[in-house]
Order: C-alpha cells, then sequence, then structure tokens
C-alpha cells in the first residue's frame, strides 16, 4: 500500500548506532598556558616556599623572646631551655 512517498508494506529498519563517545570533564592538556595562569602558579609556587621556609632564630635578649610569636617562644623552651631561663630570669 501506497499512500503519496510513503510505503507501509516495509517495516522501517535503521541501522544500529554505536555508542556515542563518552562526555569529556575536563579540557584536554594542549600545553598551551596562559599568561595569567602561569602567573598565578609561579606566585602560588613561590609563595609555598616562603611559607616552608625556617626563620626561627635563637633570640639575643629578653626583649626579643617576649617579642616572639608564642609557637617560637615555646620552641625556645623546648630546644633552647638554657638560653629560655637565662633571658627570663635576668630582671
Amino acid at each position: 500500500m501506497t499512500i503519496g512517498t510513503y510505503n507501509f508494506d516495509r517495516l522501517h529498519e535503521t541501522a544500529a548506532t554505536p555508542e556515542p563517545p563518552p562526555r569529556q570533564t575536563a579540557p584536554q592538556q594542549t600545553g598551551w598556558v596562559s599568561p595569567t595562569a602561569r602567573r598565578f602558579a609561579e606566585n602560588q609556587a613561590r609563595l609555598a616556599a616562603e611559607a616552608a621556609e625556617d626563620r626561627y632564630r635563637v633570640p639575643e635578649t629578653r626583649e626579643q623572646l617576649i617579642a616572639m610569636k608564642s609557637a617560637d617562644q615555646t620552641r625556645t623552651y623546648l630546644e633552647h631551655r638554657e638560653t629560655y631561663d637565662q633571658l627570663m630570669d635576668s630582671t
């Protein structure tokens, strides 16, 4: 049976389509980095290196010991007990 250009005698058959490729959740790595991103990464690396530096110095005067942060005072007390006692007992 034919109506217009349609032929109803045959069943419509479609070829099986393969699965579509998975969606990419992250951009592909091309090797190119924008100057802004490069500066940001370099700045972050520099800040991390500065934070990792140990700036602790053994105090030479009572004022230096008192001006230290609490953690550095504790470090002086634990690692340099004689110096700590000498500075704190000199009244």
